[in-house]
């Protein structure tokens, strides 16, 4: 292949002369993939490999005065959608070339006409627009200099001359002024329908409005504030008419559209994108006071390797009272969330009541490699790999829209995608492990609702049934002894074409590539997971959502009437909690030791039993109806207690079993073990070490293998 037709620089030809190590030599062989060169000085052949040959610094191909011949890359064409389009490219590049330099892509002599060194850039354009002309493409010298402009501008990308660039719709109206109507477009994507003259009044008044300076000047006052007509066609040009026709469905879904992602996922590595979806479990389950509830699954699939890398259970509750202001529902939150990326970075712990075949050390994964480096795989571990997300593709669900779960993926160096509203094909695997779930897990398991309200079973409500925390414990096993060890179809490994592989045996194919090193979550990270509340310190303690939490040590007393810096926040401080555990909270020194305190609920030893902040918040409802204060805390705590007495005499003609409890997700440890250093307690005296003896390496001989008459080895240092 020539170097014309190939586009690469330094294209080597026989009987090229060439620069090399310093010397002149000519090209006069080809022998496989070495090249034969003939010095001018010794005239001795030399033979080379051509990639070590055209790689060597300072190589190039020189012309008949010993120049080196300018030769210009063409950029690998992968995205160009057509072999005719990439045919149109290289006969451009090779136009933009000769123009460019005044020689054709691999020649050494330039063309009558082209030679850049008796010509200016403005002959060579009316030379190339004659010959164009005779070959039957009639092309302006003005169109060839454009041309020339934007292939430099595109880093010499001759695929942008031959790119099909739909009209933006904008014509000869300037771009802020479009800008300005799609922004004001919308903006009444979620209302009711208006006409285009109600949006070009707002346009008006936006334009006025932000460019106040630039409509001073009466030419931009013109570009500015075109004529209303001119306004009218731009809304059919730019389709925005066309978006204000649509229903109001239609315009919020298309104006949910984030800028990213619109393309699927294309990884090499565990944890490089991992996909995250909240679903339906279909299973009714058992609430806290032993009512019948439904339950929500929320997961993360690995792409690169399919695997899960957690699972999060919780209850869906119907609150009370109208529509939007129910009292006491609950469904995922960005709690919920949080907890579910903590299980990405710690190994999923065996239980003694599973399955053995759940263990890690019997299934596909690499457990020695892992052992080497996380020490933590060493304990009875469950058959799921650690992997540490660096992208999530999420939904604009609100739990994934939340401030608190965008802050936490900031912590842990995590990217955040966002998909489109509605539109399944974003996630495609977690919308494939949704079916999978429902088909090898949730149909098998008591409470089973059906793939929808129609095929729903009777009397599902009246059978037996598990609590949340029972489904938790259950789906986590089916992870670690049914999926991650199912050979999955879409998995398949360029080691071992035609076997179809688990996530498992995929993420063991990855782990050599890609590697793996324990990031376990620091004792800040674990306290940056909680819920924040910024507070300020008092005689009397803290407030965290109207409960009061004191601590007796000195710390806190000396932060009373102090600033904590945090000019955003008024200078109160930053406290966290968990309200699945609300009893104890962590408030920040910012002034001093720079140090977490943890402060205990003032009415604690009254609450022996568990309890949540929705707990809480049911016990505040309780109260005010009652005709009391939200601020009465000993009044709430009082309530609360009732509803576990409540609990204990036994459930009521609808419900079922008393659940031991309320739901409280997995626990987050917010004060980590501190690292157990190996060598602690050991004295070593340093003068008492002696070197190891050296291997005998003076003769090739004492290296050979002792003999089987039992020789002794010489590689064995003697005894002392």
């Amino acid at each position: 292949m020539s170097a014309a037709e190939g586009f690469s620089p330094g294209q080597l030809r026989l009987g090229d002369r060439v620069r090399w190590l310093d010397g002149v030599y000519q090209a006069v062989a080809f022998h496989g993939e070495t090249v034969v060169l003939l010095s001018d000085q010794s005239r001795v052949p030399v033979e080379v490999l051509h990639t070590a040959l055209v790689s060597a610094p300072g190589f190039a191909v020189l012309d008949a005065d010993g120049h080196p011949v300018a030769t210009t890359p063409l950029p690998t064409l992968i995205d160009s959608p057509s072999k005719k389009q990439r045919k149109e490219a290289r006969k451009w590049h090779r136009h933009m070339v000769e123009l460019d330099t005044g020689l054709l892509p691999g020649s050494n002599v330039p063309r009558p006409g082209y030679d850049a060194r008796t010509t200016t850039l403005a002959q060579r354009y009316a030379r190339k627009s004659q010959d164009l002309a005779a070959a039957g493409d009639e092309i302006s010298a003005k169109t060839l200099e454009s041309m020339r402009l934007r292939w430099k501008r595109a880093g010499e990308n001759p695929l942008v001359l031959v790119e099909k660039r739909g009209r933006s719709g904008g014509h000869r109206t300037d771009p802020r002024v479009i800008e300005v109507m799609r922004e004001v477009v919308m903006s009444h994507s979620r209302g009711s329908n208006v006409d285009g003259k109600a949006i070009l009044d707002e346009v008006r008044d936006v334009i006025e409005e932000r460019y106040r300076a630039e409509l001073a000047d009466p030419d931009e006052a013109k570009r500015l504030l075109p004529a209303r007509a001119s306004l009218y066609r731009r809304l059919t040009d730019t389709r925005l008419a066309e978006h204000l026709a649509a229903t109001t469905q239609q315009r919020a879904r298309r104006a949910s559209k984030p800028t990213r992602p619109y393309r699927p996922s294309h990884v090499f590595r565990p944890g490089q994108v991992v996909q995250i979806d909240t679903s339906p479990l279909k299973v009714k389950a058992l609430g806290d006071n032993g009512s019948v509830i439904s339950a929500e699954l929320t997961s993360a699939i690995d792409v690169a390797s399919r695997s899960n890398c957690a699972v999060m259970v919780v209850p869906v509750v119907t609150g009370e009272g109208p529509p939007g202001k129910r009292i006491g529902g609950r469904a995922t939150r960005a709690y919920d969330l949080t907890l579910l990326l903590a299980q990405c970075f710690a190994p999923l712990a065996w239980r003694s009541h599973w399955d053995p075949m759940a263990l890690a050390a019997n299934s596909a994964l690499p457990l020695e490699e892992l052992r080497a480096s996380d020490e933590r795989f060493a304990r009875a571990v469950a058959a799921r790999p650690v992997i540490h997300p660096r992208t999530v593709i999420i939904d604009q669900g609100s739990p994934y829209l939340s401030q608190h779960f965008e802050d936490v993926c900031a912590i842990l160096g995590i990217t955040i995608e966002y998909a489109r509203k509605k539109t399944p094909t974003d996630k495609p695997l977690k919308e494939r492990f949704f079916r999978s779930i429902g088909n090898r897990f949730s149909q098998h398991v008591a409470g089973w609702t059906g793939t929808g309200f129609a095929h729903r079973g009777l009397g599902v409500e009246k059978g037996p049934l598990y609590p949340i925390n029972t489904l938790q414990d259950l789906a986590e096993q089916w992870v670690a002894l049914d999926y991650q060890q199912t050979p999955h179809k879409g998995l398949r490994s360029p080691f071992t074409p035609g076997v179809t592989l688990s996530p498992n045996e995929m993420y063991a194919q990855l782990l050599p590539m890609a590697g793996y090193r324990p990031r376990p979550i620091t004792a800040e990270e674990a306290h940056k997971l909680l819920i924040p509340a910024y507070v300020t310190v008092t005689d009397q303690g803290i407030t965290i959502e109207n409960r009061t939490y004191q601590s007796h040590d000195w710390q806190m007393r000396l932060l009373m009437d102090q600033h904590s810096g945090l000019s955003g926040h008024n200078g109160r401080f930053e406290a966290r909690y968990n309200p699945y555990r609300p009893e104890a909270a962590h408030l920040y020194d910012h002034v001093y030791t720079k140090e977490w305190i943890e402060v205990e609920f003032i009415h604690r030893q009254l609450l022996t039993h568990r309890w949540t902040q929705d707990c809480w918040e049911r016990g505040t409802t309780t109260v005010v109806d009652n005709g009391g204060r939200s601020d009465d805390q000993l009044a709430i705590v009082k309530a609360v207690r009732s509803f576990h007495r409540g609990l204990r005499k036994g459930p009521s003609k609808t419900q079922k079993a008393a659940a031991t409890g309320p739901f409280q997700g997995l626990q987050v440890d917010a004060q980590p073990a501190a690292a157990v250093d190996p060598y602690a307690g050991v004295s070593v005296d340093v003068d008492a070490v002696s070197a190891y003896r050296s291997l005998p390496l003076a003769g090739r001989e004492n290296l050979q293998p002792p003999s089987h008459g039992g020789a002794e080895d010489p590689l064995r240092p003697e005894a002392e």
